[in-house]
């Protein structure tokens, strides 16, 4: 996105969801100095500038309905404001800081050795948080079974029998999400 482009994006995102949410009355977190609140809603801008105005509209219709505050008068924090716009409309499939520096560390390197880098990807994606040794053993597991019913489908399909769709979805999407780990992995290499 060029500079043009990020700045009408951002006026996108201050005309559908702060300007509204303004307007509404809700005053900035307690706590927060009015340089923070500004430089929060700045960077709320440009984090929110890959959504479209209809889903900046429906964000900003939910976060009225969710304000902070005891008395529920003061604009909600950048935080809550991005896992709702999350579920609204994923955002760009563009790695973040956060996959960089996992795929760049030993989990990341044995991830893509064993054949599990799409499950931690998936994992990165949901909980957007550094796994832990719990997590891995269950993100090991899923890719484990996941890798096992490829197999098996495509036992199947040699055999002369057509893959059921989620084996098929299954695959597709296995095969996208290790496409993605390789893109990181090549954004890595860039940056060292």
């Amino acid at each position: 996105m060029g500079s043009t482009d990020l700045k009408e994006a951002k006026k996108r995102v201050k005309v559908h969801l702060v300007d509204p949410l303004l307007r509404l009355g809700l005053r900035r977190p307690t706590g927060m100095t009015v340089k923070q609140f500004d430089e929060m809603v700045d960077e709320l801008c440009g984090r929110l500038s890959y959504m479209t105005a209809l889903n900046l509209d429906a964000l900003a219709e939910q976060a009225a309905v969710r304000p902070s505050g005891r008395d529920g008068s003061r604009f909600p924090i950048a935080a809550k404001i991005l896992a709702w716009a999350a579920e609204i409309q994923r955002p760009e499939d563009t790695a973040s800081p956060l996959m960089i520096a996992v795929f760049s560390g030993p989990i990341g390197q044995e991830a893509v050795a064993e054949d599990w880098a799409p499950e931690l990807l998936s994992h990165i994606r949901k909980y957007r948080t550094w796994p832990k040794s719990p997590d891995l053993a269950a993100i090991k597991g899923r890719a484990d079974d996941a890798r096992h019913r490829i197999a098996k489908a495509q036992e199947l399909a040699g055999r002369g029998f057509a893959a059921s769709p989620e084996d098929q979805r299954l695959k597709d999407m296995r095969g996208k999400a290790a496409e993605k780990c390789r893109r990181i992995m090549q954004e890595i290499e860039v940056q060292r």
